[in-house]
C-alpha cells in the first residue's frame, strides 16, 4: 500500500509539475522583464530617454559629459543644437529684440519637443551641455520618483532663482520635491507626454514672450502646466574659466554640489 501511496503521489507531482510550469516561466519571463526595464530606467534616471543640447564645436562639453554619463552608468543622446550663426534658420524665428544666442537656445529646446514628440517618447530628461551631477543621483532620482504625482507635467531637476515651495511627500533624504515657484534656467528638465503637447501649442517660437526658460516659467506661474521642483538640485551648470557660455550676455551663474561628478572625475574649475 505504502509503495502504491507513493507511486500516484509521484505520479500526481509529476503532472503537477508539468501542468504547472508554462505558469512558473511566465512569471520568471515577467519579473526578468522587469528587471531589465528597472535597469534600463536607472541609465535613463527614470524617463524614457535623455536628450543632451551640445553645439557640435563644443567637444569638450561633450567630453565630459562622456565621461559622466560612463562612470554614472547613463545614457546620453546627444542632440545637435541650433546655432547663433545658423542665420537661415533664426530668420525664420523669434522675435527681432531677442538676440541670436537666445533665439538658438529657444528653438535648440522646441525642436526637442517635436522629436520628443516624433520618437514617442512618455517622459525625456532635457540637459544642456554644461550640466554637472550629484555622485549618487540615480539613488536621488529614484527617492523623487516615489514622490512624484503621476499627473506632473516638468520637473527641474535642476534650476535658478527658485524659491522653494511646498514639499511634496514625506521624504526625509537632504534632496527633497516641491511645487515649483517661478522657476528659471533649463539645463535640467524633465516633461511629459501631456506636457510636450501643451509646449508644442502655447509656446511660439515666431513670436516668443521671451527667453525659452522665461516662457516656460509664465506659462507655470498661469497655471497651465503642472510643475515640480528638487531642492537643494542635483544637477547644477558646471563653471570653469575654460567653459564658457555660448548665450550672449548671460549672467555666470555658480551652484555647488555635495559631491561633483565632473570634480570627482578630475575636471578643474
Amino acid at each position: 500500500m505504502i509503495k502504491i501511496f507513493i507511486t500516484i503521489s509521484m505520479t500526481i507531482l509529476f503532472y503537477l509539475i508539468f501542468l504547472l510550469r508554462p505558469l512558473f516561466d511566465y512569471y520568471s519571463y515577467k519579473e526578468l522583464k522587469l528587471q531589465k526595464q528597472n535597469k534600463s530606467l536607472d541609465r535613463t534616471l527614470g524617463f524614457d530617454h535623455i536628450y543632451v543640447i551640445n553645439l557640435d564645436y563644443r567637444m569638450d562639453r561633450r567630453k565630459r559629459l562622456d565621461d559622466i554619463a560612463s562612470y554614472l552608468g547613463l545614457d546620453f543622446k546627444y542632440f545637435p543644437a541650433i546655432s547663433k550663426d545658423d542665420v537661415q534658420t533664426l530668420n525664420r524665428y523669434g522675435s527681432a529684440d531677442m538676440n541670436p544666442s537666445a533665439k538658438a537656445c529657444y528653438l535648440s529646446h522646441y525642436y526637442i519637443y517635436k522629436l520628443m514628440v516624433a520618437e514617442n517618447y512618455n517622459s525625456a530628461l532635457i540637459l544642456e551641455d554644461d550640466a554637472d551631477f550629484e555622485l549618487n543621483i540615480t539613488d536621488i532620482m529614484t527617492d523623487i520618483h516615489r514622490d512624484l504625482p503621476a499627473s506632473w507635467e516638468v520637473l527641474y531637476v535642476g534650476h535658478c532663482f527658485e524659491s522653494v515651495g511646498e514639499q511634496v511627500g514625506k521624504s526625509s533624504s537632504v534632496h527633497r520635491l516641491y511645487k515649483s515657484v517661478s522657476p528659471m534656467c533649463l539645463h535640467a528638465y524633465a516633461i511629459s507626454y501631456s506636457a510636450v503637447h501643451k509646449l508644442i501649442e502655447l509656446l511660439d517660437p515666431v513670436i516668443p514672450r521671451g527667453s525659452v526658460d522665461y516662457s516656460l516659467k509664465v506659462l507655470i506661474d498661469e497655471g497651465k502646466i503642472s510643475s515640480y521642483s528638487v531642492h537643494p538640485q542635483p544637477i547644477v551648470q558646471w563653471k570653469a574659466t575654460d567653459n564658457p557660455s555660448d548665450i550672449t550676455n548671460s549672467i555666470p551663474l555658480s551652484f555647488s554640489l555635495l559631491n561633483s561628478t565632473s570634480r570627482f572625475l578630475g575636471y578643474k574649475q
